[in-house]
Formats: C-alpha cells, structure tokens, sequence
C-alpha cells in the first residue's frame, strides 16, 4: 500500500510540477516593434492597393538549426492605372518591393519585364523572379515530433507608409509548385497574413514620441506569404515512439521475472536505462541545439526515465529485503513481495497509457 501511494505521488509530482508549462518572462521592456493586423475595408479609397501574389516552385537548404531556408518562385504586383493627377503616377514598380526576412548577399532578383505593362487597359502589372534564402520566426518545437512548420516569406517596403500603399494578397491566383516538399512533413497549404509594421525608434528626426505613437502615418505595410508543413505522425510512431514502447515493455516483464532470478531484475532496468539515453541522443539530433524549453519527446523521455527507476529500485528492494529476510517466511515474503510488483505492474500500464496524454495538454 505505502509503495503504491508512492508511485503514485511521484507520477502525480511527475507530471503536474516538472512539466508544468513554462511561463513567459513578460518584464517591463518596452515594444520596440508594432505590428498591427491590416483590415483593408479600414483604409481610404485615396490609398494605393497593391495586388500582391506569389508562386513558390522550390524550397531547399532547409537548416532549422541556424532558422533559415531557401526558395525560389515568381513574384508579381497588379494596381489600379493611374490617372493624370494621380500621386503613384510613374512610381510604383516591382522594386517597391523588399523580401524583409532574406539573408544578405542571398537574393538573385530579375524583372520579368522592365516597366509596368497596362493589362486589360484599367490595370498595371509587373512580376519578377526571385531566388533567396529567408529566415524563419516562431519556431516552436513544445510540440515535438508531432510540430507544425511555418517557412515565411515576408514582403514589404521601407519606402511608402500605409497612408499611401497597402498590399492586397492575391490568394486566387497564389501558390505553390506541386513538386514542393520536404521530407518527413506533409503540406498544409499557403496563408498570407496582413500587417503594419512600425518601429519606435525616431531615427534622429526630431518628431514628438507621443505624436509619433499614435500616428499611423509612420507604419509601413508588410505581406507574409507562410507556407505550412505538419511533421507525418506515421513516421514520428514508428521511428520514435516504437522503440520506446518497446522498451517499456521490457521493463514491465523485468519485474513478472520471479525474485529468485535477481541478475536478470537488476540488469533489465539499467540495460533499459541505457537504451533510453542512447534513443534520446538520437532524437535531440533532429532539434536544434541549446532548446531553452523542454519538447514533448523530452517529457516522454523524462517520463520513462522515471518508471525505469522505480523499476529497478522496487526491484533492489524486493530482493535485499527477501535476502535478509528468515527462512521460515522466505516462502511468504516472496508472494507478498511478488505480488506488489504484479500491482507495479498495471500501475506503470495505466500510466503508460494516460500520462502521455496529460503531456499532450499541459
């Protein structure tokens, strides 16, 4: 009984105290980056819309380690022909566009036609080719191996305000080559999402910070094409979990082994100990290094380290205690004995099947 409450307790403190999730560091720092999400219902018909689209046919040099990727596609702006009196009259063109999360030195970038071409004779249009390598954000590996991917490229200007242009993503005629992947994931699609994008600094201009917080005039427009990957679950069960699994296995069939046979219920769980660490080696090699959170895999891991070790110390005690046991209630203690670890048996079963789950939600 006082065995059983205290697997339980260590499970309990297992779960609910080691892994609880990691709060935030909000501090008192101030923002030094606004970005606010674009509702272009919210903007006056006198500011430029600029129909953005995108079509991605590779990505490659994909290093989650250093946050980067490469890719190539086809990048296109279509706007509303000027009229005479018109402020964009001769200068809106491709080069409006900046790729705000590519790497210096990294872009090869070529018109598709030198000026704008006036298209069914009320639009202009003009695209380019680009090849780049881009940085991620928001990397979250919490989830691992079960996370989701996002590879973004980011599009904006440095040039013109949200007072003057404002990208429309064109989500018709955007996407992605057929032939696009990448290994190990399945894709999810391609979203765009809408923003401003205003800093804090007054970059030595002398402008009145409270005029300049509450000024929309100095946000710049930004356009995020993110394209979305989920790692297969297939591949993560069974190059992952199965070995694990089957380690666990082992371990619980470690302690049906009779208490007379005490090499084999002392070296199974080392032996597991052993195998556990060797497996975790092998799967810190698919994250990048120096994580400052645990993943998911690290909590089953931890989990599993911990029913190891009750394991071979209920062992250790069982058979040091029927050793220095009397040999008139050697025969008793045995079934006794060997019946609490039958019971650690279907505790470590039931755990086996709800804790992963409560790893899941936590």
């Amino acid at each position: 009984m006082i065995k059983t409450l205290m697997l339980k307790s260590l499970i309990s403190k297992f779960v609910f105290s080691i892994f609880k999730p990691e709060k935030k560091r909000s501090g008192n720092r101030p923002l030094r980056e606004i970005y606010r999400p674009i509702d272009l219902k919210t903007f006056d018909k006198d500011v430029l819309r600029l129909s953005t689209g995108i079509y991605i046919n590779r990505i490659y040099n994909i290093d989650r380690a250093s946050g980067t990727f490469s890719a190539n596609g086809w990048l296109w702006l279509s706007w509303d022909k000027p009229e005479d009196d018109d402020w964009h009259k001769g200068e809106i063109n491709i080069d409006v566009i900046k790729f705000m999360n590519e790497m210096p030195n990294a872009r090869k970038q070529e018109r598709l036609i030198d000026e704008p071409q006036e298209e069914y004779e009320d639009r202009m249009w003009q695209g380019m080719r680009f090849s780049s390598t881009f940085l991620m954000n928001k990397q979250d590996y919490s989830k691992f191996p079960f996370e989701n991917i996002e590879l973004p490229i980011e599009v904006g200007t440095d040039k013109y305000t949200t007072y003057s242009i404002v990208y429309a993503p064109n989500l018709k005629d955007s996407l992605v080559s057929d032939r696009l992947s990448l290994s190990g994931f399945e894709f999810r699609g391609l979203q765009a999402r809408n923003f401003s994008h205003s800093i804090t600094s007054l970059f030595g201009h002398s402008i009145d910070p409270a005029w300049l917080k509450n000024n929309q005039n100095m946000a710049y427009p930004h356009l995020e094409w993110i394209m979305q990957f989920r790692r297969l679950p297939s591949s993560s069960i069974a190059r992952l979990f199965t070995p694990i699994f089957a380690a666990m296995v082992v371990l619980m069939f470690s302690l049906l082994v009779s208490l007379k046979h005490a090499v084999p219920k002392i070296t199974i769980p080392t032996s597991v100990l052993l195998v556990l660490a060797v497996l975790q080696e092998r799967t810190q090699r698919l994250l990048p290094p120096d994580l400052t959170y645990l993943t998911y895999m690290d909590k089953i891991y931890m989990f599993c380290y911990v029913l190891t070790l009750i394991s071979l110390v209920s062992s250790l005690y069982c058979i040091n205690r029927l050793h220095l046991g009397s040999g008139d209630t050697h025969h008793r203690m045995m079934i006794s004995l060997g019946d609490g670890q039958r019971l650690l048996v279907g505790l470590m079963s039931l755990s086996i099947l709800t804790v992963p789950l409560i790893l899941w939600i936590l």
